[in-house]
């Protein structure tokens, strides 16, 4: 076995463990409905189960599968992205959840992917429309919005 392969594994287990301890102090049920913690228990369980299934896979040596490192190019877009990531958790308290994800969703395509500009356009359009009608207007879900703060 070699103990690169088991990165991801002990990787995810750890995660899905500080899932489960970050958000121990919401509820898991109130009244009729699935609470704050309902759809994180499920994530980190399902995280659990899937990466110990995982480690057991790496250890006995029963796993296909010999992991590569990622190229150069590879880590450059992950890099970027969550260059991205930050900069639209930094922008949406001021510019909003819809225009902040518009923005970001054309870093990505634009910039890191280097999609061309009219589907890339298209696609930031309908997506930033389908967040505001669905999210915003049918569900009433209550997105950060336009602040005049900066």
């Amino acid at each position: 076995m070699r103990m690169i392969n088991a990165v991801p594994a002990v990787f995810m287990i750890g995660l899905s463990a500080m899932i489960l301890l970050g958000t121990s102090d919401l509820p898991y049920w109130v009244e009729t409905t699935p609470g704050a913690r309902f759809f994180p228990v499920w994530l980190a369980g399902i995280g659990l189960f899937l990466s110990a299934l995982f480690l057991v896979q790496v250890v006995r040596g029963t796993d296909p599968v010999v992991l590569e490192a990622p190229e150069r190019a590879s880590v450059v877009r992950v890099l970027l992205t969550v260059v991205g990531l930050v900069c639209l958790a930094i922008i949406v308290p001021h510019v909003g959840m819809v225009f902040g994800s518009a923005v970001f969703m054309s870093y990505l395509l634009l910039f890191v992917l280097r999609q061309r500009f009219l589907p890339s356009l298209l696609t930031v359009v309908v997506v930033a429309v389908g967040i505001e009608l669905i999210f915003v207007r049918w569900l009433g879900v209550s997105l950060p919005g336009f602040a005049l703060t900066l």
